[in-house]
């Protein structure tokens, strides 16, 4: 027997006498030695984060109030799992909503398990979706290039789509159908089960009909279809299913109040039939009715999940009690919520303060007054403070409040940097050369720069593709069986020329250098500085361009490895650019400047609700549509975004449509208990409460005396 082969059959000796000897070291028997390093993953959490980190197989809910630790939970729990050998790191599948959330989540678990962590799979759910489209989706026509399309396309898409319908009178309901199609999906709803009860529903059935029918011919997928496609993927095929539940056989979702039917259905599917799935989310914190998430799916988990064990993490680490108690006493108003006892543990604080401005510009030079105030008095950073409202259209006025007072601010929820027609230019390049069925990408390129490919041409074209059942690129590459004059020939050979000029660099994952020769030899740089207004204008659409141009290169060294492809850097980019929260928050020396729906998942020491109009929140629709709790729900989720001052502010009046109105304060202040409120607010309500007992008896004194019945009873105390 060779000496290494000897060294090799004894090393493992050697490991369990190194065990013994540190275990006798420390006094305690080898078995309650190694129990001990599974405490590394429970070490300073309390009982109910110990219970779920602990948990093995079944089915595991946890409700996780604002502030309790979910995050380390989770990454607790599959750290422990892999630790232990429950399971391999390959059968880990963790799935959120954000980028940002997804790898945060990747870098705790690695801290955790080192190496282990690359193996899992961590991710949002649009990800995964892609992820398995790009690898079987060819079983439902789904080709590994397609491309995802982006708001902006699906819309331009849709309005496509609208015309072909025959739906002309309904071109200017595009936003609506839109909505309605992207509902439809997220509830698993095909075109011919859909049913709308209304006049427009078979026209709207025959333009969903279409739009997905186009979107498969086109190899371009929305959003809704990485969760949609999938899902039927499962469904028709039981063995593709069978080997995702093999690989994946650990489930873990965050956010599971975010969750709509379908993601609900895939993670029944994949979960079956040991149901080894974690659930994490707070019922109280779901706001995102409106597209598509499902409040019932965490409600009913233990429903679709039998013998689920349901733990709630009752410590908020946060918050002040002052500030929690106060968003609890609001939240449990709604009636469809599970009861929850949350403790603060970050001690008492400040009351929270309401003030009414005179106006609306006042409200907004007071609020930079308090911030001055703050700073100056070395209380707080501007970074530590952040603007929350219930609507982006609500910014204007506190953003001009803030340049009269000299307050820097950053806006989140501005115009994207990927709306900016120099990107989409650039991008529409890109597109185009990964998927030649993309005809929106197509049409684009052929306008930057024009190309001389006339609108009638490109009807001939379409013409050729819709007798001979291809796409347009098809069509064009057979442009000489089309009707079409000498020299548009010419310009379709010279555009398909261009094209296998540079195809090549592409497939040889030279792709920053490519599009940099594509750019160069149609001078787009220089049309770019003619477009421009002026030096400035044009140095920031360059810098823009050369950012594109720059994600590419690193996309490129990441991937040095393999040969870096096209479609996967626009995958990346696509879902990054639909990810709502990855925008950093945290990095900004500024005021932050946001929505309540933006800040969820945010913490700031200092928060303002401001512009609390009841005409504003709750949301009229929401009320007339029965959404109240909704509202109440993101009312308690901007309230808890603060972790040691929060401030209410509302305008006693504001202008609208050169008129000036009354403004009546947000219902939901009235539901805080008024030992969580400062004493000048609670003068101010028993005044305004005399004045209203006041006013009425002075009304109902009128209209006696108008009637001639003699005098009201006076309000007078006996």
């Amino acid at each position: 027997m060779s000496k290494s082969l000897v060294e090799y059959l004894i090393f493992p000796v050697y490991i369990i006498h190194l065990f013994q000897f540190v275990a006798k070291y420390f006094e305690c028997p080898l078995k309650d030695f190694l129990e001990r390093m599974s405490l590394l993953f429970t070490h300073g959490l309390n009982k109910s984060q110990q219970k779920a980190v602990l948990h093995n197989h079944g089915p595991l809910l946890v409700l996780a109030g604002a502030g309790s630790g979910k995050t380390r939970v989770l990454t607790n729990r599959i750290g422990r799992l892999v630790h232990e050998k429950v399971c391999k790191p390959s059968q880990i599948l963790a799935v959120t909503f954000t980028n940002k959330a997804a790898m945060e989540m990747q870098e705790r678990i690695a801290g955790l398990v080192s190496k282990a962590a690359s193996a899992m799979t961590i991710s949002t759910f649009h990800s995964l979706g892609a992820r398995i489209l790009r690898e079987d989706g060819v079983a439902i026509g789904v080709q590994k290039y397609f491309s995802i399309l982006d708001d902006h396309q699906r819309i331009t898409m849709l309005k496509e789509v609208i015309r072909m319908a025959g739906g002309k009178k309904l071109e200017d309901k595009h936003e609506e159908i839109a909505t309605a199609i992207s509902l439809a999906k997220n509830a698993s709803i095909d075109p011919e089960n859909y049913i709308a009860g209304d006049d427009e529903s078979p026209r709207f059935t025959r333009i969903y009909k279409t739009y997905r029918t186009t979107a498969l011919k086109r190899q371009t997928i929305d959003f809704d279809d990485l969760l949609l496609l999938p899902l039927q993927l499962f469904e028709k095929h039981p063995d593709i299913l069978e080997k995702y539940r093999n690989r994946f056989s650990f489930l873990s979702i965050d956010e599971f109040q975010d969750t709509n039917a379908v993601q609900l259905k895939i993670a029944r599917l994949l979960a079956a039939p040991h149901n080894n799935i974690m659930a994490v989310g707070d019922d109280d914190q779901g706001i995102y009715s409106w597209r598509g998430a499902d409040l019932n799916n965490i409600l009913s988990f233990p429903v679709h999940f039998p013998g689920c064990t349901s733990v709630v993490l009752d410590t908020n680490y946060r918050s002040t009690r002052s500030i929690l108690d106060a968003a609890m006493a609001v939240v449990s108003h709604n009636r469809k919520r599970t009861l929850k006892n949350i403790t603060a543990s970050a001690g008492d604080g400040e009351s929270i303060t309401v003030y009414k401005a005179d106006d609306e510009e006042e409200e907004a030079d007071w609020i930079a007054q308090t911030i001055r105030d703050h700073v100056e008095q070395s209380r707080y950073s501007l970074k530590d403070h952040a603007l929350l409202m219930r609507t982006n259209a609500m910014m204007r006025g506190f953003e001009e409040g803030f340049r009269r007072n000299k307050i820097p601010y950053k806006v989140y929820g501005a115009m994207s940097f990927f709306d900016r027609k120099e990107v989409k230019d650039v991008l529409a390049y890109l597109r185009f050369f990964a998927n030649t069925n993309d005809e929106m990408s197509l049409q684009r390129v052929l306008k930057v720069p024009d190309r001389g490919v006339s609108a009638t041409t490109m009807e001939k074209l379409d013409e050729l593709a819709s007798v001979r059942r291809m796409g347009l690129w098809d069509a064009m590459l057979r442009h000489n069986d089309a009707d079409i004059q000498p020299q548009q020939h010419e310009r379709c050979s010279a555009f398909i020329s261009f094209y296998h000029l540079h195809a090549s660099g592409f497939s040889k994952g030279e792709l920053s250098q490519t599009i940099r020769g594509i750019l160069k030899e149609c001078d787009y740089m220089h049309l770019l500085r003619r477009a421009s207004k002026d030096d400035d204008s044009a140095a920031l659409r360059l810098e823009n361009v050369e950012e594109i141009l720059r994600g590419l290169e690193i996309y490129e060294k990441k991937m040095k490895n393999r040969a870096p492809a096209l479609s996967g850097y626009l995958q990346e980019l696509a879902l990054v650019k639909n990810d709502e929260s990855d925008d950093d928050a945290s990095s900004e020396k500024g005021v932050r400047i946001m929505t309540v729906h933006k800040a969820k998942g945010l913490e700031f020491s200092v928060v303002f609700l401001c512009n609390l109009d009841d005409a504003v929140i709750p949301s009229p629709r929401a009320i007339a549509e029965g959404g109240i709790e909704e509202e109440r729900r993101l009312f308690y989720v901007g309230m808890t975004r603060a972790r040691k001052r929060l401030i209410l502010s509302y305008p006693a009046s504001k202008e609208f449509r050169k008129k000036s109105l009354t403004v009546t304060p947000c219902r939901f202040i009235r539901e805080i208990p008024e030992e969580f409120l400062d004493t000048e607010f609670t003068k101010q309500k028993e005044a305004e409460k005399e004045q209203y007992v006041n006013d009425f008896f002075e009304g109902m004194r009128k209209k006696f005396a108008e009637k001639g019945l003699g005098a009201a009873p006076s309000n007078t105390s006996s």
